[in-house]
């Protein structure tokens, strides 16, 4: 029963949507829909009403909006029939197919007889295939999607960000804000548990992109709503429908995601996706030393499998697109890596603008505003090389007293192998007074401290570029940085340097910046005078004309597969240790489709269902006998399993079946003799309703087929390869240590 309106002038719900009928009869969309918006907030429940609204905002030209009222219509009435079909309309009229469809389909799942569900669906039915689709429409914008999953890991437990995250939410803002003509863009985070991306909105991420400039403190209630919002856009949301001939542009790490590169595959499968990562430098790999163990193992693995399948790359320095395209070409030779160079030139002081004036931080850990001070921004690890900058400044105080020398500023939080710097910091307390360790400082009070700074230094060993070099210079701040990798390309000749790993020479041109103001003021002068840096909208764009130009030209070839050698095994594994190598692309890249689970150190699993394969060879090498060799392992409890390989261009070869012992564990060689034609062997793993592993505590455990753990194609008549796998299968081969 429509309820009584209260106050003066208010009407009640017919006579409001008696008002918005009207509206909508006489074509006035705007009028109309706004009506129907007032007629919902006493009537929240009335799903018809949100359709009647749609109609009227997808008239007025609004589709997205109108998109929204079907959704919320169809939460209402997940049964609508009705409600499904406008989503499909809405959909397909915003050039998205696949979910187009999948309303269609929805909708006549619930109404079989709905024509204009069922001509819908019936023109988009090609997209329920799943062939590879590649090209754009003509005309359709460009889509890149900015993977933001490692940020939204981050921003769980930290609100301040460092380098990696500066980049990622400064230039996936700019995107979001302003991306270029014939581009558009969208946002991402990679959801482990449904083990797909799910949509950010641009709104929500804005909000996180402001929030995280503005504050450091962790339990701010505004922050704490967006980071819950963010979880709840991850834990409910739907998958992200690509279109088709999009990017994947990953701005941030992804090598602690398990399978990241089996789900990227996919999305290049099945939609076209090219794949972009920004290289921030090869540390893991070059200088392994100051890195955690697990960290160099899980960035070998991830390089290698980049290196095998991104259709190109991004760095940030000159020397990180050497390191990478050096370390690629080494394991990789067949397929140059093409690298395009995006300088994080960024000038902080202009993005923050007047407000950074205001953002002097009141702490006890920093400095007042008057004091005289020297600032080093980075996180406090063994790479940054604190230690050397405290025995700096013991010398100092020890050669011209405390009261002569400025108090060094670090902000930055502890980090990896922290422990010498912090424990010389902690045992002196000639240090405790004159250097100051504070982290979670917000934007606006970083720019505050550079502005006030009589330098900075940076003395790390190894740098993929030295955003706190750019920083200080965008400030007008001399940087002292350590001349050695992409530092150089940082500071440029405006910064002064002195030799790595050279305390005298740090000692002497420290002295010279804290006692000579004459030529500090000359060195600024250099600075405001030679020195012009860019916004983060202008290294935005850069990041998406670079990609778009990629897509663009009709004369880029395209880099070739990597293909299995005859006679070789390649163990299906991780295989450990901090280096790229071809094996550990091949052992990731070879499985093909969603039905296997993450590769562990003794081998791989497939999931219940089918499994696949995808072996490329060299063209000159098919056609013929082929024999397939599978170290195999059987899960406890299993039954059986079917096996079939054949080559991609010849008839399928019937299934062979496994029956497996029922105590499970035992490793076992599978052989398979098959027709090689075409320039792929395709094995299928059908793991039938499979077998329930790990179940413990109550827990459901994990479904699995059948354990594979190395592979070798070969000819029937090669006996020195055929002999070769069976005695490494049978007996455990001893290599010498690494």
């Amino acid at each position: 029963m429509d309820q009584p309106g209260h106050g003066n002038g208010s009407v009640t719900s017919g006579e409001a949507l008696h008002q918005a009928d009207s509206l909508r009869d006489q074509g006035m969309w705007d009028a109309a829909a706004l009506a129907y918006r007032g007629f919902l907030e006493q009537r929240p429940e009335d799903w018809r009403v949100r359709v009647q609204m749609g109609h009227c905002l997808k008239e007025a030209g609004d589709i997205a909006a109108a998109l929204a009222a079907y959704r919320e219509a169809a939460d209402a009435a997940p049964n609508s029939a009705d409600a499904h079909l406008h989503i499909g309309h809405a959909l397909k009229m915003m050039g998205e197919g696949e979910g187009a469809w999948r309303a269609y389909a929805r909708a006549l799942e619930l109404e079989p007889d709905n024509v204009e569900a069922s001509r819908g669906a019936k023109s988009l039915a090609f997209l329920a295939s799943s062939v590879l689709r590649h090209a754009r429409a003509p005309g359709q914008a460009l889509q890149l999607v900015f993977d933001s999953s490692d940020l939204v890991a981050y921003v769980a437990h930290n609100r301040t960000p460092t380098g990696i995250q500066r980049v990622q939410l400064n230039v996936t803002a700019r995107a979001l804000l302003d991306p270029i003509e014939g581009v558009a863009t969208a946002a991402v985070a990679f959801d482990e548990a449904s083990g797909f991306w799910r949509e950010i909105s641009r709104d929500l991420f804005l909000r996180l992109w402001r929030l995280s400039r503005t504050g450091g403190e962790v339990d701010a209630p505004a922050w704490v709503e967006v980071v819950e919002e963010l979880r709840e856009t991850l834990r409910d949301g739907s998958d992200f429908v690509f279109a088709a001939g999009s990017t994947l542009v990953n701005l941030g790490t992804s090598w602690w995601i398990k399978d990241y590169f089996l789900r990227v595959r996919h999305v290049m499968r099945r939609y076209g996706v090219r794949y972009v990562p920004l290289i921030y430098d090869c540390i893991p790999l070059v200088a392994p030393e100051h890195c955690q163990p697990l960290l160099s193992e899980e960035f070998a693995q991830w390089f290698s499998s980049m290196a095998a399948q991104a259709e190109s790359a991004l760095a940030i320095s000159e020397w990180s697109a050497a390191d990478a395209q050096r370390i690629a070409g080494e394991i990789l030779p067949e397929r140059a890596l093409s690298v395009a160079v995006v300088r994080l030139d960024a000038d902080l002081r202009q993005e923050l603008g007047v407000s950074a004036s205001e953002g002097w931080p009141s702490r006890p850990d920093l400095p007042e505003p008057q004091e005289k001070f020297v600032l080093c921004v980075g996180t406090i690890e063994s790479r940054k090389n604190h230690l050397m900058l405290f025995h700096a400044w013991l010398a100092l105080i020890r050669r011209h007293g405390a009261a002569r020398v400025p108090r060094l500023v670090c902000i930055g939080k502890a980090g990896w192998l922290a422990d010498a710097a912090m424990t010389l910091w902690r045992n002196s307390p000639v240090l405790q007074e004159r250097v100051s360790i504070a982290h979670g400082v917000p934007d606006v009070a970083l720019a505050g401290l550079y502005g006030q700074a009589m330098f900075t230094v940076t003395n790390s060993f190894y740098e993929g570029w030295g955003l706190p070099v750019t920083e200080s210079l965008s400030f007008g701040r001399i940087p002292l940085v350590a001349r050695n990798t992409s530092l150089t390309e940082a500071g440029g000749e405006a910064a002064v340097y002195f030799e790595p790993e050279n305390l005298p020479d740090l000692v002497a041109k420290l002295e010279q910046l804290i006692f000579d103001e004459a030529e500090r003021t000359r060195l600024e002068a250099v600075i405001r005078d030679t020195v012009s840096l860019r916004s983060w909208g202008a290294i935005a764009d850069q990041v998406m004309r670079v990609i778009a130009g990629r897509h663009g030209d009709a004369e880029a070839v395209a880099a070739p597969p990597v293909r299995l050698e005859l006679s070789t095994i390649y163990p299906l594994r991780l295989t450990g240790g901090g280096d790229a190598e071809r094996s550990k692309a091949m052992a990731d890249i070879i499985r093909d489709g969603l039905a296997w689970h993450p590769l562990e150190s003794w081998g791989c699993w497939t999931r219940h269902g089918l499994a696949k394969l995808r072996l490329p060879i060299d063209p000159a090498m098919a056609g013929g006998p082929m024999r397939l060799y599978l170290s195999c392992l059987a899960p406890a409890g299993g039954s059986w399993v079917r096996v079939r390989a054949f080559g991609a261009n010849a008839v399928p070869e019937p299934y062979r079946r496994i029956v497996l012992e029922a105590e499970g564990g035992g490793r076992f060689a599978c052989v398979l003799d098959f027709d090689s034609a075409g320039d792929e062997v395709i094995v299928e793993i059908d793991g039938c309703e499979g077998t329930a592993i790990d179940v413990r505590d109550g827990s459901a455990g994990r479904l699995v087929g059948l354990g594979v753990s190395a592979l070798m194609l070969c000819r029937p008549d090669d006996l020195r390869a055929r002999i070769d796998f069976l005695e490494r299968h049978a007996y455990r081969a001893l290599r010498p240590d690494r």
